[in-house]
């Protein structure tokens, strides 16, 4: 997902084109997930006329997300974007609108969920890839039924990962990227 972010970016300003600067906000350092996202944005990036600054690495909270994108706001007033996990997109949003900077300063989340499928809508955020994680719980129950059931199965199968920005979000069924609105899990333990 990285990756898709980080190609994004770069096919938006190839090698040649005036440089743009990036903070990049992957989440706590040492995850799993995280390291993958960097990585993938890094690679994505290379060759082109994106400048990342040094990753900021922090908790997932709101509040921690916003202190870090205040700090290198505050030490680079030539930024062009905000990249990172959901929520520091959601928490760069309303800083920048409160600084006056949000059509200075650009927004990029790694990942989809409703709160950055309606930051796009609104324009407030870029983009964002999709994995299409509807399709994922299908795919996940179609493969155990067919282990049940004895029946062949793909060992490594997904749906493709495309990036969801102004210009396709019209168009991409959301039914397929995200939960129905309001959906709240339920667990119970017995």
């Amino acid at each position: 997902m990285g990756q898709s972010t980080g190609e994004y970016l770069a096919k938006k300003h190839p090698a040649g084109s005036p440089p743009v600067k990036v903070g990049w906000f992957p989440g706590p350092a040492g995850a799993g997930w995280v390291e993958a996202a960097h990585k993938g944005f890094m690679e994505a990036i290379k060759g082109s006329a994106v400048t990342v600054l040094d990753p900021k690495y922090g908790d997932t909270g709101k509040e921690a997300q916003a202190k870090l994108v205040e700090d290198v706001l505050q030490g680079n007033p030539d930024l062009a974007y905000v990249a990172g996990t959901a929520v520091t997109a959601e928490a760069a949003t309303g800083i920048l609108r409160a600084r006056n900077l949000d059509k200075k300063v650009q927004v990029l989340s790694f990942y989809m969920t409703p709160g950055v499928y309606e930051g796009i809508q609104k324009g407030r955020i870029v983009a964002a890839p999709a994995d299409s994680m509807v399709i994922q719980g299908r795919i996940a129950v179609d493969q155990a039924v067919r282990l049940l059931e004895n029946k062949d199965v793909v060992k490594h199968v997904g749906p493709k990962i495309f990036v969801v920005d102004s210009s396709n979000i019209k168009s991409v069924k959301q039914a397929d990227i995200l939960p129905p609105t309001g959906f709240k899990p339920v667990f119970e333990v017995k």
